[in-house]
């Protein structure tokens, strides 16, 4: 995505390395890499997040002890065979849990429907310090598009129902609850695609017939503050807040929307506090603007950050492990620790790989295989042992970056041939959530 904002968010290309005695080193990291992020970055954003490294210290703490103690899912809890054939369960009486989210973009388009393409023809981002005849230049749908998947529906329109009724059969399949659509206030949209907000009605309805419920990830709109989020807050509550498909959950005595905030340090944290805290002047607590508000965990610093300013807890989103403080897998613990300590929920982001050369071709070093699906059940296994509160999936189609678990299917034009999901199946990924969910399920209602 292309915010109006650009993203500043830093690019890891030190390693943690495990050894055989548990020993953890984080190396420096290099902010001259592009991030594993769905926004292009500026040249003056690269050198922003110095400290943003992996404390070696917190490391070696984290790995006292074994990362995946709490509540231990081991690979005989969830076999990878048992996704290779569908489960006895009928997938359309899947129940779904509530608890698992997924990121969902609804910014493609194509001239059958909107007129022109969105998205599908994403221009090459070009590096900030090395050209290339490339930059700028742009995919040529529907054979060529800015992917290095290539969905089974084709390069589809997100404003088309038939598509989203079907992606909401999709999501329901998999046993998941939750559809977190990336959203802009009115007359606002990312660079590439069309407003999201336009969108919301057709969502709502389609999920409701598969009884999802949907909730929203507020992106870094334009001149974004404590003023402008109440003003979009008051907005989005009182237009779908009473549809039945609006996510809410108990909290205390109250029933609350959740609310992900993309991109929540671009704020600072006396902004938030007047937003978030009771006793800060915009406040929405104790409003009918009250909500359940997570910020993103990038650096570590990013903790207290949200502790102090008011949010109620946060998420990890990117999908490529490592390259963040947030994003790496083996401290999860120690953080849903440090987060519960506080009274604040933790909700890591499970993806089942990270690629984007198709847009950054210059960005192979953020690439994260798939492996036959063996990152993915590694990604659920440390999030599920971190006894998270949610757990958050990256994501169900942000093809640019390749961490869908939407349906993808082999294709191959002149000069490029797709990746895909082979030798399983197109909906490999979906049956594979399923199998996850099915088992967290299982284990939370043995501990009851």
């Amino acid at each position: 995505m292309l915010p109006r904002c650009r993203r500043r968010i830093p690019f890891i290309t030190g390693t943690l390395f495990l050894f055989t005695t548990v020993l953890i080193f984080m190396m420096i990291q290099d902010f001259h890499s592009f991030p594993a992020s769905r926004h292009d970055m500026n040249p003056s954003d690269r050198n922003l997040y110095k400290d943003s490294r992996v404390d070696a210290g917190t490391a070696f703490a984290a790995m006292r002890e074994d990362p995946l103690e709490d509540g231990r899912y081991e690979a005989d809890d969830v076999k990878e065979k048992e996704a290779l054939s569908p489960s006895d369960e009928k997938k359309n009486h899947m129940i779904v849990n509530y608890d698992v989210h997924i990121f969902y973009y609804p910014w493609y388009g194509n001239p059958e429907v909107d007129g022109d393409w969105y998205h599908w023809n994403h221009q090459y981002l070009p590096h900030w310090e090395k050209k290339s005849n490339l930059d700028g230049q742009r995919h040529q749908p529907p054979d060529d598009i800015g992917a290095n998947f290539y969905p089974q529906l084709g390069p589809y329109s997100s404003a088309d129902e038939i598509t989203i009724r079907m992606h909401m059969k999709q999501i329901q399949s998999a046993g998941i609850g939750v559809v977190v659509v990336s959203w802009y206030p009115p007359h606002m949209a990312d660079q590439e695609g069309k407003e999201p907000d336009s969108l919301m009605s057709k969502l709502l309805i389609a999920a409701e017939e598969q009884n999802l419920k949907v909730a929203l990830q507020i992106e870094p709109f334009k001149c974004r503050s404590a003023t402008t989020m109440r003003d979009a807050l008051t907005y989005a509550f009182h237009t779908y807040g009473s549809h039945p498909a609006f996510y809410k959950t108990r909290r205390g005595t109250r029933d609350l929307p959740v609310i992900y905030i993309y991109d929540s340090y671009l704020v600072t944290d006396e902004e938030w506090k007047r937003l978030l805290l009771p006793s800060g002047n915009l406040t929405v607590r104790s409003t009918d603007l009250d909500a359940i508000f997570l910020g993103l965990l990038v650096e570590a610093r990013h903790i207290q950050s949200i502790h102090q300013s008011g949010f109620d807890g946060a998420y990890t989103y990117f999908a490529a492990k490592d390259f963040s403080f947030g994003s790496t897998w083996a401290l999860w613990v120690q953080t849903s620790r440090s987060f519960h300590a506080k009274k604040l929920l933790f909700v890591p982001s499970v993806g089942p790989g990270y690629i984007d050369t198709r847009i950054r071709p210059w960005n192979g070093v953020t690439t994260r295989l798939r492996n036959d699906g063996g990152y993915y059940n590694s990604s659920w296994r440390y999030a599920l042992g971190a006894r998270p509160d949610f757990v958050s999936i990256t994501s169900f189609n942000e093809w640019h970056e390749g961490s869908q678990i939407e349906p993808a299917i082999p294709k191959e034009i002149d000069s490029f041939r797709y990746i895909d999901y082979t030798p399983q199946k197109p909906d490999y990924y979906l049956q594979l959530t399923r199998t996850w969910i099915s088992s967290w399920n299982q284990k939370r209602k043995s501990r009851d």
